[in-house]
């Protein structure tokens, strides 16, 4: 009897174990949270099992949620050739509907003879207006594909106005206008009607290419005032949709044709156009771009970064011939004016708005200085700035990188610009200025927390430190070419500047415990040596020889006496 209880034990224990597993994987099939499958344990603990088998455990180890989920993620679901034949079906689809805008083109462009020229334009209008039908009728029923009939009869529709009015002369170009405008004003009614995009999309594109039909035609201040007037009425329907369906890429297409009809008219500026309607129209499209909603999203940012650009380059293009003075008041005025809004933008809306504000007025003061001062004195006015932007410590990356490049742009034109090509003075002051920037800067960047600063710390410490070296080089051969007289003794100055020069770096490296400066001391020093020993002796009259040997052995003096000094009193923290 005990042996038959024993076998009837192991016989539910078995069950048991068999009934859990496929609980598992069922679960595991379905995709089935972990949370389920104690509760079905529950429901069966009413059998006289005390405890499950070792092999259980291990079940539940392989069948966790996050075993589950890591394998549904990296499972890969085949593609039903019912899918694939959705996929074939539509691009033959978008395939057709291409066919046939190109086959009314040519019908319309290329017809046969005896047809007409009215009876093809006839035609194009029926066949377009038809498939606007076609399109409302099935919309219903058959969504996509009524949504690509639809946008094939506009299309169609554009083009034969637009034929009949350039290729055959057969309307004047204002009708055309007017009616290629009304099928811009059904595409955008069709577009809110069905919800999509594409025909949206198509409108925007037909609408912007509308002013065309009138090419050739004479450029007068009143046709710049309609065409412009007339991209800002599309423009500000853009900026509706936009609010209402949140097609916020509808925003970057409209700036990027409004920028092209724009760039492609303003070389009648300076003609027989008058400028004020530029600057006028200018200002409005910038205004209309500026109010776009202004969220978290890359569209909004990427108009509301480029807008600025654009009006500027129209304002610049018009005024700088003027007067450049103009221009630069013009470029203050924007850096004044995006630094007051990026300051409000950021109590209420996006931080990358704000930020993106800001560095457009940081932006617009850097090019407003070399219009007010020469280029000689622009050098010393960016490092400044850089600098003074720096000590605002401020912790966005926008107001730490940019003013750092703005140092690094300064240093590169004092480097390879001034030095060649301005005079000796400019170029004392500017680098001294900068010199002294590039250590301020990071001054104030060791300020800032981050460790992602500390390596921009270190290189502009190691860039000031050679700046010097560099300064007593250069300034020193300018000094000397001015004054030709002296050139004799230039070598000696250089090398008692080059030993000055590292005993101020043994000094602060010793008195500050600066490990690196007191590095940057030995380097100068030995360079100093060398130069004394394989250049002075060689090419100096003597009694500069002696005076070089002199300077540099005192130098040295003082610097191995500072040193012991230290370390006689307290141990250097290397």
């Amino acid at each position: 009897m005990d042996q038959e209880d024993s076998l009837i034990e192991e016989i539910l224990k078995r069950l048991k174990s068999i009934d859990y597993r496929l609980n598992s994987i069922e679960g595991f099939l379905k995709g089935e949270q972990e949370e389920k499958i104690p509760e079905e344990k529950e429901e069966r603990v009413a059998h006289p099992v005390k405890e499950e088998p070792e092999e259980i455990e291990n079940e539940r180890e392989i069948f966790t949620p996050e075993a589950r989920r890591e394998t549904v993620r990296t499972k890969k679901t085949p593609v039903s050739p019912v899918d694939q034949e959705k996929i074939w079906i539509n691009v033959l689809h978008k395939i057709g509907i291409v066919a046939l805008i190109l086959g009314v083109g040519f019908f319309i462009k290329y017809s046969f003879p005896y047809i007409g020229l009215w009876g093809r334009i006839a035609i194009g209008l029926l066949i377009g207006t038809g498939l606007l039908y076609v399109g409302e009728k099935l919309i219903k029923e058959y969504g996509t594909y009524a949504l690509g009939i639809s946008s094939c009869g506009i299309v169609i529709l554009y083009f034969s106005f637009y034929a009949a009015a350039t290729f055959y002369n057969l309307i004047h170009p204002a009708v055309a206008f007017l009616m290629m405008a009304l099928v811009t004003i059904v595409g955008v009614l069709l577009s809110l009607r069905y919800d999509n995009s594409v025909i949206s999309f198509i409108a925007v594109i037909g609408a912007f290419l509308t002013p065309y039909v009138f090419r050739g035609g004479e450029i007068t201040p009143l046709a710049l005032v309609v065409l412009f007037s007339y991209l800002a009425l599309i423009n500000g329907w853009i900026l509706t949709v936009t609010k209402i369906k949140e097609w916020k890429w509808l925003n970057i297409l409209a700036f990027s044709l409004t920028a092209m009809m724009i760039l492609t008219t303003i070389k009648y500026s300076s003609e027989s156009v008058y400028p004020w309607v530029f600057l006028a129209f200018s200002t409005v499209f910038f205004a209309l771009f500026f109010i776009i909603p202004k969220k978290e999203s890359i569209e909004s940012l990427i108009v509301l970064f480029l807008n600025p650009f654009l009006y500027y380059f129209v304002l610049w293009f018009i005024t700088y011939r003027i007067n450049p003075y103009i221009a630069g008041t013009l470029a203050l005025a924007l850096s004044a004016f995006y630094y007051y809004t990026g300051s409000r933008t950021e109590e209420k809306e996006s931080l990358d708005v704000a930020w993106a504000f800001t560095s457009l007025a940081v932006f617009f003061l850097t090019i407003a200085i070399p219009i007010f001062l020469k280029s000689s004195w622009s050098t010393c006015a960016w490092a400044l700035e850089g600098t003074a932007i720096l000590s605002l410590r401020r912790k966005e990356k926008v107001l730490t990188i940019f003013p750092v490049i703005l140092v690094g742009i300064a240093v590169f034109k004092m480097f390879f610009i001034d030095y060649l090509f301005i005079e000796l003075f400019p170029f004392f002051v500017n680098s001294v200025i900068v010199i002294i920037c590039v250590f301020l800067s990071a001054k104030f960047l060791s300020k800032i927390a981050g460790d992602e600063n500390k390596g921009l710390v270190g290189v502009l410490s190691i860039l000031g430190l050679f700046l010097v070296f560099w300064f007593t080089l250069t300034g020193t051969d300018k000094f000397f070419d001015k004054f030709g007289h002296l050139s004799e003794i230039k070598s000696l100055v250089v090398s008692v500047l080059w030993g000055v020069y590292s005993l101020i770096l043994f000094i602060v490296g010793i008195t500050k415990e600066s490990s690196p400066a007191r590095i940057a001391g030995f380097l100068v020093a030995s360079l100093t040596i060398i130069k004394v020993f394989f250049y002075d002796l060689s090419y100096l009259e003597t009694t500069y020889r002696v005076l070089s040997l002199v300077v540099l052995g005192v130098i040295l003096l003082i610097i191995s006496f500072v040193y012991q000094k230290k370390m006689g009193g307290k141990e250097v923290n290397e």
